[in-house]
């Protein structure tokens, strides 16, 4: 150790700088890791916020199609189907025309 300044210290000194600067890039490092993975996490968690709320719009959205559906049984695919069978079978007795001049749309107010 040509260092005057170095010679100053002793070893103990010397070793315990050593090890404090390479403790404190470990705690640097070890920092900016955990800042990463903090935006990372936040990122994750804007993205899952997102997703639940589309979720909850689109079941909100059902909802309203179920309740409509519900209101209004021309609406139901039930009944839909039921209604083109009657129509169907009626077709086969009162022949190919049957039911074609039909206004199917029940909220209407045309006859």
């Amino acid at each position: 150790m040509k260092d005057p300044i170095l010679q100053t210290y002793t070893f103990e000194e010397l070793l315990y700088e050593y090890h404090s600067i390479a403790e404190r890039q470990k705690a640097e490092l070890e920092q900016v890791e955990e800042e990463a993975d903090k935006i990372e996490l936040d990122k994750e968690k804007v993205g899952q916020d997102w997703a639940d709320q589309m979720e909850a719009e689109d079941a909100a959205k059902e909802a309203a199609e179920e309740a409509q559906r519900a209101a209004d049984p021309s609406l139901d695919p039930d009944n839909v189907k039921w209604m083109d069978e009657q129509i169907q079978k009626e077709k086969e007795i009162h022949g190919e025309s049957f039911g074609e001049d039909l206004n199917l749309d029940f909220n209407s107010s045309e006859k």
